[in-house]
């Protein structure tokens, strides 16, 4: 029996916001884009394992929290794209 599939929405190559992001695949199935997947390993720990205390003014703590908010994420999660993001730049810059 001939299956019966609708066509689907192109995949962006980039997404401006996490919202632009996320409103996507609130509206889409990633099944139907497993071609585009690639298999990865990883490993991953329920418990992490470094625990940083950092003293924020007032002023960054609210911003951080706002920003926080708007992108729907945990705090923890924020931070840590954030220094990754950081992190890659830095390599990049090395490397120019």
């Amino acid at each position: 029996m001939a299956e019966n599939k609708m066509t689907k929405d192109p995949l962006p190559e980039t997404f401006d916001t996490l919202e632009e992001m996320a409103e996507f695949w609130d509206t889409h199935d990633l099944t139907d884009y497993e071609e585009y997947l690639t298999p990865v390993e990883a490993t991953i720990s329920a418990h992490p394992k470094h625990h940083y205390i950092v003293t924020l003014s007032d002023t960054l703590e609210t911003r951080l929290r706002q920003v926080q908010q708007a992108e729907g994420v945990s705090l923890n999660t924020l931070v840590n794209l954030w220094v990754q993001e950081k992190l890659q730049e830095y390599a990049t810059s090395l490397s120019e």
